[in-house]
């Protein structure tokens, strides 16, 4: 082979080398170095908690605004227009393929096909880990807040468990019921998601942690087939959308709305979502958001109670006995239990949706998975001696 040739088929392989690793390669290389940042990130809280106080909060912006100005969920319409026009995408990828191969343009074809899937997808992945991914590696709202670092005894936690039963019956009093005597709210659930934006940023001001991101949370219109899926809530971080289940009793919105708004606030580790929840539905001035964040603290403090007394289930009874417990409360639990008995999904469907979910929270770092959504018990007891007897 001559110089000349040898000259021009290096530069062929350069222009091929170039051509397919700017294309193809550059773009998922730069899709694992995000991946590798978040991993790094997790080692160094310090990192993702100045990410989320700093430009995550500018970075989400835009976003947010622009969602909260509509009333609909922006994320089911986008969804739902990509399921409708999935067969018709793909019946005209397959004739572009078919066409690209009679055409002997089958390789070319391929190729800035390729190329741009691998660059949608860096993009999207990209986006991902500036509104939500890197938010998975600030410290725990647990550690922000100081939480876990002391064992209370019998005594102690029997105090908090007075304060909660208590606390729990005095808001149910003061809410507002439908006529079977469930928990409901003035104007209903349209009211409270509209109302939920300032109620939030209200409580969040009393929780140094949570800082304020207000933003509109969302109904989803298909809610009741949402439900065969066991899903409530969804926060959406591309349009910044937290997306709420109405279908559901009201007594399970309140909470599952705190939730997905929590994610909103930066709160991405689902049990910092759980305890930020409850903190803003305790703090709330209003009763049907203090009545949820007791509600869901009466099931931790419940759970320590019976635990400190070990062995000891009479003394248990006798205990919990001196605080009863109103009937709204239980009218609220009773019909959220037979909404959900109602439902009878596919198994395949419950699995998948649970899988999705699984394999979602262990790429970004959660190693527990759908378990992560569980926080420890005590964060009751940690709150009341530090925040409310001091």
């Amino acid at each position: 082979m001559s110089e000349e040739m040898q000259k021009k088929e290096g530069k062929k392989w350069k222009r091929l080398l170039l051509k397919w690793g700017v294309g193809i390669a550059l773009p998922i290389l730069l899709i694992g170095v995000l991946y590798g940042l978040q991993s790094v990130f997790m080692h160094h809280p310090s990192i993702g908690e100045a990410y989320v106080r700093g430009p995550f909060r500018v970075i989400s912006f835009l976003p947010r605004k622009i969602s909260s100005l509509i009333p609909v969920s922006i994320t089911e319409i986008v969804v739902v227009s990509l399921v409708l026009a999935a067969p018709f995408l793909i019946a005209w990828l397959i004739i572009r393929i078919v066409r690209a191969v009679k055409e002997k343009r089958g390789k070319a074809f391929f190729y800035k096909r390729g190329r741009d899937l691998a660059w949608i997808l860096f993009a999207i992945y990209f986006v991902f880990m500036l509104l939500h991914g890197f938010n998975f590696t600030r410290y725990t709202l647990e550690e922000n807040m100081h939480f876990g670092q002391k064992n209370y005894s019998i005594e102690e936690l029997q105090e908090v468990y007075a304060w909660v039963v208590t606390s729990l019956n005095e808001a149910r009093s003061q809410c507002q019921e439908d006529e079977n005597g469930v928990l409901s709210y003035p104007g209903g659930y349209p009211a409270f998601l509209k109302d939920m934006q300032n109620l939030y940023e209200d409580s969040a001001e009393k929780i140094d942690p949570i800082l304020e991101n207000a933003g509109r949370p969302k109904p989803v219109a298909l809610s009741h087939y949402w439900s065969y899926t066991y899903i409530v809530g969804m926060y959406f971080p591309f349009f910044a959308e937290p997306n709420i289940n109405i279908d559901v009793p009201f007594p399970d919105i309140v909470m599952n709305t705190c939730h997905e708004m929590s994610h909103l606030h930066g709160m991405a580790v689902e049990n910092d979502a759980n305890l930020a929840a409850m903190l803003i539905g305790i703090n709330s001035a209003s009763p049907e958001l203090r009545y949820a964040g007791f509600c869901q603290a009466l099931d931790l403090i419940d759970s320590d109670l019976s635990e400190a007394y070990n062995d000891d289930r009479d003394g248990y009874r006798d205990f919990i006995q001196n605080y009863e417990i109103c009937d709204g409360y239980f009218r609220d639990y009773n019909a959220c239990a037979d909404y959900w008995l109602t439902l009878d999904p596919p198994e395949v469907v419950t699995t998948v949706a649970n899988d999705v979910n699984d394999t979602f929270l262990v790429i970004n770092q959660q190693d527990e998975g759908v378990y992560s959504y569980q926080m420890p018990t005590s964060n009751v007891a940690d709150y009341y001696y530090s925040h409310v007897k001091k």
